[in-house]
């Protein structure tokens, strides 16, 4: 898929996921979440999208004169223990010329637990853009076997929060942050977004806390995360106690195009 990182040196292949073709040939990803990285007391968002996204997006990326890439995900949990596994299995609901939908129920330790939507785009390759490789669906498990975080992601992908009560965070175009399209990697964008919101939430104290964590994302890649650095800001979309969050990421230091609109919801972090 056009989204997977390129390198074993690249930050989504720490998040604890790995993949694997089943014996009817589906492809099914498994979330082993890192007990340092969920410090908020839940499974990070981020890590999530890139669990459902490479699901849903590796069956879809066929063509190796295109990219594929997301156009929209949605992934809804509930607020519940950090579980001990994640695994989903993804569906296509649409394959068309120019663009694809695939759903990815959850499953955590067996049981019905979460769901994800996700749209792809088919974009041809440009002149000069990086040569694309096809991946091989049974070699993807040792792509993404890297050793797992030792840390928070905000503090592994170096997001830095410049304003907490504008939800403004900055992430400089690392090459351990991309895809192989050179542009954001898209559980990095869900990461920044995540952070930006956990960053005004609890900067407002929105639901009588000073530590909030996210349970919902819905995410529209409007152009690509290429002009360094990436910039997010945040507001409170509705009533506070729906505890609802819409945050904006623009290039080129916030100077720039608008890339990415993210609705995300928030809950007080457990105790």
């Amino acid at each position: 898929m056009t989204d997977l990182p390129i390198g074993y040196d690249h930050l989504p292949t720490r998040l604890g996921v790995t993949l694997h073709v089943e014996d009817d040939g589906r492809l099914t990803g498994v979330l082993n979440p890192v007990a340092a990285m969920c410090d908020r007391g839940v499974v990070p968002m981020a890590a999530l999208v890139f669990l459902t996204d490479s699901v849903t997006g590796v069956p879809v990326d066929t063509d190796a004169e295109s990219w594929t890439f997301t156009s929209d995900l949605t992934v809804r949990v509930p607020l519940t223990a950090v579980p001990e596994q994640i695994r989903c299995t993804s569906k296509v609901l649409r394959q068309g010329a120019r663009s694809s939908t695939s759903e990815a129920p959850l499953l955590a330790d067996g049981t019905l637990w979460g769901h994800c939507f996700a749209g792809f785009s088919r974009v041809p390759r440009r002149e000069g853009d990086p040569t694309k490789t096809l991946f091989d669906p049974k070699t993807l498990g040792a792509r993404l076997a890297s050793a797992p975080l030792e840390g928070p992601l905000r503090d592994a992908a170096r997001y830095e929060s410049l304003d907490p009560a504008t939800g403004t965070v900055s992430v400089a175009l690392e090459p351990r942050l991309l895809n192989p399209a050179g542009t954001l990697q898209g559980a990095m964008v869900a990461g920044l977004a995540e952070t930006a919101a956990e960053d005004l939430a609890d900067h407002l104290r929105l639901l009588g806390t000073d530590r909030h964590v996210v349970t919902e994302i819905e995410m529209r890649f409007l152009a690509q995360n290429r002009v360094s650095p990436i910039v997010s800001s945040a507001w409170v979309a509705g009533p506070p106690s729906a505890g609802l969050i819409r945050v904006d990421l623009t290039d080129d230091g916030g100077a720039g195009r608008l890339t990415t609109s993210v609705l995300i919801r928030v809950h007080p972090a457990p105790v």
